[in-house]
């Protein structure tokens, strides 16, 4: 990593001679301790795994980690933030979902801190059972008012909250429309529920009101979309939707793990951003791991819908309850939000403009973005995995995201501003992205 106490110039950083540190500490670190070697091919997949999908990660796995090149599972010997400890040294982290900078917030920690002490490391059961709280009710009530629903219901996770909202509330005789960039867990979800779906093309309402204009028998209509779509940062145009919505009779699932505490005036997600009235959508859902610094997540929705998850969401009532320390964290980060958010909220935007412009002045290409996260787009799995790691051996960790996570051709870097980055970190992070371009 860069000296912060320095005020580089662009020729300070590539041509000025720095002692060579241990090389082992400038490649990434081999989370399978040795397990694929150098001088032999990539192991055949035992019969337990036996596949082709087996077979190809294990050939995958192997040639990054061989080539020094697995960027993946990297271990943080410290708090998480924009500079962790990694492999032994200091280095800057540009792919974190801190969109506001709240993770290590003395006010959440003491809340974590102080609900193990009055309520143990967890619950003890199921929230159906034993395991419900007054933390649970607490956060819950929160989440309601927060995003102006009649009621939520919490789970212990993101993935788990989408996995309730589409198992229980869509049947088998409701049509699905999906956008094509939801996340996986949804897709998860509607697979796992045996539920037929139609993908619409990326934010065109052109082909979502064809699709939702075709002949259908359903009894019901669901559009599943995202506030911001985590591998492109573009934000689901939201009142075109809402108005073919009301158009068709139709009804909203919105996902806002990525937009919730980053978007709108005072950080309640991509309706307010929009101006649009809570009660145009019928669904909210989210993680709350990103800007809400916990683990966790939530459905917003009415009271009616939350009573029936309640007892027919196998997700919360074969689940473990959130634990005291996770729900805690998650209930002041939303106060946190409420106090601090819209200041947060315009630092981490400051960031992003500025990081944005330089790596676009630097020929960088970073698709459609509109917030916080920035895709630099190479566009080849090669090249992506040379720039992650040249990046790591400058001190700076930016994951790659590459087929089959996106389609071929559209491998990245997956870069994620936020409020606790200093314009000095981005500054030297536009230097490591100037040193990079060559070897690409």
């Amino acid at each position: 990593m860069l000296n912060p106490s320095i005020n580089y110039e662009l020729r300070d950083v590539i041509s000025t001679p720095q002692p060579k540190p241990d090389a082992a500490l400038l490649q990434p670190e081999d989370p399978f301790t040795g397990y694929f070697s150098s001088d032999s091919t990539a192991p055949e997949a035992e019969p337990l795994i036996k596949s082709r999908s087996a077979s190809r990660w294990l050939r995958d796995v192997h040639s990054m980690v061989t080539n020094h090149a697995y960027l993946f599972q990297q271990t943080m010997s410290s708090k998480s933030g924009p500079a962790v400890f990694a492999n032994n040294r200091d280095m800057y982290m540009l792919s974190s979902y801190d969109y506001l900078g709240l993770l290590g917030h003395p006010y959440i920690e003491n809340a974590a801190i102080n609900a193990v002490k009055k309520f143990g490391t967890g619950t003890g059961g199921a929230r159906m059972l034993a395991g419900t709280n007054t933390l649970h009710r607490q956060l819950e009530k929160k989440i309601a008012d927060f995003k102006g629903k009649e009621a939520a219901i919490a789970f212990s996770s993101g993935y788990m909250a989408n996995l309730a909202a589409i198992t229980t509330l869509i049947q088998k005789t409701d049509r699905v429309i999906i956008d094509e960039f939801v996340h996986r867990s949804l897709l998860d979800a509607l697979n796992m529920a045996h539920l037929d779906y139609e993908k619409c093309r990326h934010n065109d309402m052109q082909h979502l009101e064809e699709l939702l204009e075709k002949p259908s028998t359903a009894k019901k209509t669901f559009i599943i979309i995202e506030g911001i779509y985590s591998m492109e940062g573009d934000i689901c145009p939201l009142p075109e939707i809402v108005a073919l919505k009301k158009k068709h009779g139709a009804f909203i699932i919105l996902d806002e793990a990525h937009s919730l505490g980053v978007l709108g005036a005072t950080g309640r997600g991509v309706n307010e951003h929009f101006n649009i009235p809570a009660d145009d959508i019928d669904v909210f859902t989210s993680a709350m791991s990103k800007a809400i610094p916990g683990g966790g997540g939530f459905i917003a929705t009415s009271k009616q819908a939350v009573i029936f998850m309640q007892h027919a969401a196998s997700a919360f009532v074969f689940s473990s309850a959130m634990s005291p320390a996770n729900t805690a964290a998650c209930l002041a980060g939303f106060e946190m939000i409420e106090k601090e958010g819209s200041e947060r909220i315009a630092k981490v935007f400051e960031n992003t403009r500025y990081l944005k412009t330089h790596l676009h002045r630097l020929g960088y290409s970073t698709g459609q973005t509109q917030s916080p996260i920035i895709p630099v787009i190479v566009g080849n799995r090669d090249k992506t995995l040379v720039l992650s790691s040249k990046l790591y051996e400058y001190g700076f960790l930016a994951n790659p995201v590459i087929f089959p996570a996106v389609p071929p051709g559209g491998d990245r870097l997956r870069l994620c501003c936020t409020a606790a980055q200093s314009k000095l970190m981005l500054d030297e992070v536009i230097f490591a992205f100037d040193a990079a371009k060559q070897y690409l």
